[in-house]
């Protein structure tokens, strides 16, 4: 069983997206289904972090980066002990290079 920790950049990227899908989808209930989606796809990773492959971004850092897809969003983590650090959630057509800022 590993401890999720949200790390503030996929926070922020979680508020953005949830904003942005808000938005987007006036009137909708779409955004309170993908937030409460990717909250639990998020907590889920306590238990199966290492079921996990590895993320496209991997190649770009020397730690090793996971992906969870959730709809269209990936969620980025690394496994450092018994912790899952949930580094950056980004939308599938973002430019991964981005990241590299």
């Amino acid at each position: 069983m590993f401890q999720v920790i949200l790390e503030l950049e996929a926070k922020n990227n979680l508020r953005a997206h949830y904003l942005y899908l808000q938005t987007h989808s006036p009137g909708s209930a779409y955004p309170e289904r993908w937030y409460a989606g990717i909250r639990a796809a998020i907590r889920d990773r306590a238990t199966t972090a290492e079921e996990c492959g590895l993320a496209y971004e991997d190649r770009f850092f020397a730690e090793t980066i996971r992906q969870r897809l959730h709809d269209s969003y990936k969620i980025l983590f690394t496994i450092r002990g018994n912790r899952v650090h949930v580094l950056h959630i980004r939308h599938q057509a973002q430019n991964p290079q981005d990241l590299l800022g």
